[in-house]
């Protein structure tokens, strides 16, 4: 797993960098790229030793690609930094901290990857119940966010 870390360690640090978010608040977004990876990583380790696949849902196959996706998705977005979105948050409804944008940015792309594989309501209710641990166990005590604030799903007009 240490090489999947480093994959997707240096595309963050070649899109969030110093240069394109300068400043306090874009301190706070670089150093979230680790907590960021760990979390996907352990994500995706624990949805592929949970939900197997069957003879009905042979499709549960989570694979490197599904990294891939997330980090796309998050890429896509910080990767726009001349909009400023990450740092003003201008396509949410609220103004919130752009750490918690980037937190739920991160469990939008996460929902967006692996709940569309999955068929069943009880399957989706298990991924996120996953999530919502993960993105307790990482984020909660490291960001000084309350389990009200993280669990809050993100208000994206328009993504």
């Amino acid at each position: 797993m240490r090489s999947v870390q480093n994959i997707y360690g240096r595309i963050l640090e070649a899109i969030i960098t110093p240069k394109k978010y300068p400043g306090a608040q874009g301190t706070e977004i670089i150093n979230m790229k680790g907590m960021l990876i760990e979390a996907t990583i352990n994500l995706w380790e624990t949805v592929s030793k949970r939900l197997l696949p069957t003879p009905t849902k042979f499709h549960y196959e989570f694979n490197i690609r599904d990294l891939a996706r997330v980090f796309s998705g998050i890429c896509r977005v910080a990767y726009a930094y001349e909009f400023k979105i990450i740092q003003t948050c201008s396509r949410l409804k609220e103004k919130i901290p752009a750490q918690l944008f980037m937190i739920g940015l991160w469990r939008h792309e996460c929902e967006r990857t692996f709940v569309d594989k999955l068929i069943t309501y009880g399957d989706k209710k298990i991924f996120m119940d996953m999530l919502n641990k993960i993105t307790k166990e990482k984020f909660r005590d490291a960001c000084g966010f309350d389990d009200d604030m993280l669990m809050t799903d993100m208000l994206f007009a328009d993504f």
